[in-house]
């Protein structure tokens, strides 16, 4: 399988509890030419922004234990920042899709994610489809 190359380099914080999804994600994000930083957690994800500035986009699963993935977008829209954010989730229930649009989310993915639907949603969320 070929992996379209992205043409411009993008600075991408990965937030997601599962270890092998966050290694999997991560390598299929750096293989297309990416910085990938991860977080096992949305709570280490808000530290990682803190300490290393915003990324170009936040990839981010729903669920997890202690703060959620929509909590932590909800709080990241609250402190002004305009960063895109792709959710990745095993649901598709209408309720979290409504609180996902109303947050400005740049996209979703469903689990399980293919490698083909990362890389393009990545590339539509940073504007370069």
């Amino acid at each position: 399988m070929t992996i379209p190359i992205h043409h411009a380099m993008a600075n991408i914080l990965l937030i997601d509890d599962a270890n092998t999804i966050r290694k999997v994600c991560a390598h299929i994000l750096t293989q297309s030419g990416h910085v990938v930083r991860t977080a096992a957690s949305a709570e280490e994800g808000i530290r990682d922004i803190v300490d290393s500035g915003a990324p170009d986009l936040i990839i981010t699963d729903i669920d997890m234990p202690g703060m959620d993935g929509l909590e932590l977008c909800d709080r990241i829209r609250k402190t002004g920042a305009t960063v895109p954010i792709v959710v990745i989730t095993s649901y598709s229930d209408k309720d979290m899709i409504q609180r996902a649009k109303a947050l400005g989310l740049a996209g979703w993915l469903l689990k399980p994610v293919t490698p083909e639907a990362l890389i393009q949603k990545t590339n539509s969320a940073l504007g370069a489809a």
